[in-house]
């Protein structure tokens, strides 16, 4: 989830599985931090009175829940669009892997640009981005752990050129 939150631009993570987000009101650093499935959520809007937001949640057999909880407006969109990318760069990613896998079934009525060379050309892009950052990413953590300092612009270079060579 590191590397899908930071190349979305955001330091508050959450777990995301596809359609599925579980996502943090607030830093997870914070005593007050409360996690909730985004996928539940109908609607939210923040309470003018007291700077909270309010959340209407989906429960099982048609339940609606009204659920406040004690955050700014401005850090739960952005912490929410956050998984949102992420998830949605997840998706991407497995209908991808289903074409590669040639689990794609050829029908008459499928989408127009399902099976486009142009669209599984992005993907393929963002696959190789995705796994490029990776192991960039565990890369720099060992580097830190062993040598105490980032990762030297030549290894990164040379890790890029090994990964593209294949």
């Amino acid at each position: 989830m590191e590397v899908h939150f930071a190349k979305v631009g955001c330091q508050t993570r959450g777990y995301v599985a596809g359609h599925h987000r579980l996502v943090p009101t607030c830093g997870s650093s914070n005593e007050q931090v409360i996690y909730y499935m985004v996928h539940l959520m109908e609607d939210a809007s923040e309470l003018e009175s007291d700077k909270r937001v309010e959340m209407i949640m989906n429960g099982r057999e048609g339940d609606k829940y009204h659920i406040q909880i004690a955050t700014s407006e401005r850090t739960f969109r952005r912490i929410v669009s956050a998984a949102d990318e992420v998830a949605k760069e997840q998706l991407s990613l497995f209908e991808y892997w289903m074409y590669r896998l040639g689990k794609v079934k050829r029908e008459i009525f499928e989408r127009t640009y399902f099976g486009d060379y142009c669209v599984y050309t992005k993907l393929r892009k963002l696959a190789l981005n995705l796994f490029i950052q990776t192991v960039l990413h565990i890369l720099n953590k060992a580097h830190k752990k062993v040598y105490g300092e980032e990762t030297p612009a030549e290894l990164v270079k040379e890790v890029k050129r090994v990964i593209n060579k294949f």
